[in-house]
């Protein structure tokens, strides 16, 4: 019969009773530490929040080319591409805005780009970019929409791609304007 030795531990309890305690406490204060910094915040140091709303586009000054003599501003009319920006607090706004004409199902053009830096003082802001749009020979319609992306800006960085500002991003409905050409052969 043989007797298999007993392998004592290579730690005295004095040095796992250490490490258990030391695990515990570890355990018990993590949650305490990462809680502190979120009650420390306040409303002054948090980035704005807001949100872009692409509205419609409409025509812009109805009928102005009616006298014309020229047969290309009879086909032109000036389309007005609103969008509202709203923040829940003052900010400073970056957008980028593009306006676009479809011809047909699979033609579509880049006719305008806008962009620019707002402050927006927590209400809704109304901003309007009116671009000439021609119709094509023989159409009596364009067929316009846009689309508008905003940041907001960092103070500190201006905004340079650190991620830290809120952004948003919006597209209109396609809708068709009617082009004033009734006297026009």
């Amino acid at each position: 019969m043989t007797t298999t030795p007993m392998i004592r531990s290579r730690h005295s309890f004095a040095a796992r009773f250490a490490m258990i305690s030391t695990v515990s406490l570890g355990l018990l204060a993590g949650p305490i530490a990462l809680a502190a910094p979120a009650t420390a915040s306040n409303d002054h140091s948090r980035k704005a929040e807001c949100t872009v709303k692409a509205l419609d586009p409409y025509e812009k000054d109805h009928g102005r080319n009616a006298m014309s003599r020229d047969n290309r501003k009879d086909r032109e009319v000036r389309v007005a591409f609103a969008f509202k920006i709203h923040c829940d607090k003052d900010a400073d706004v970056r957008y980028n805005q593009k306006m676009f004409q479809k011809h047909d199902r699979h033609d579509t053009e880049k006719i305008g780009d806008a962009w620019d830096t707002v402050s927006v003082s927590g209400h809704h802001d109304k901003i309007v970019n009116v671009e000439k749009v021609t119709a094509d020979r023989g159409e009596k319609k364009v067929t316009v929409y846009h689309t508008v992306r905003i940041r907001v800006e960092d103070k500190d960085h201006r905004g340079h791609g650190n991620g830290n500002g809120s952004s948003d991003f919006s597209r209109s409905d396609t809708v068709d304007i009617w082009v004033n050409n009734n006297h026009h052969k």
